[in-house]
């Protein structure tokens, strides 16, 4: 049985969703009614939703007029 299915089951409603395998037994699943997104692991049949808090920082350097200066972005 597909992610699909189980959560139509669950929710007792046809579910419009995108899934992206992450590797690892991870999904992403997109609900595309409501725009939110989660990491999902599948065991069993079972959904577990997984924490998906992710930080990322990254520095970007920018050339101004007063020459160039790097920003965080996080």
């Amino acid at each position: 049985m597909g992610t699909k299915e189980i959560l139509d089951r669950y929710l007792g409603k046809s579910t419009i969703i995108t899934e992206t395998d992450k590797g690892n037994g991870f999904k992403e699943v997109c609900d595309l009614d409501t725009g939110d997104c989660y990491t999902i692991r599948m065991k069993d049949g079972l959904i577990e939703r997984v924490n998906n808090t992710l930080y990322t920082n990254k520095k970007i350097n920018v050339e101004t007029t007063q020459g160039f200066k790097q920003l965080l972005n996080g």
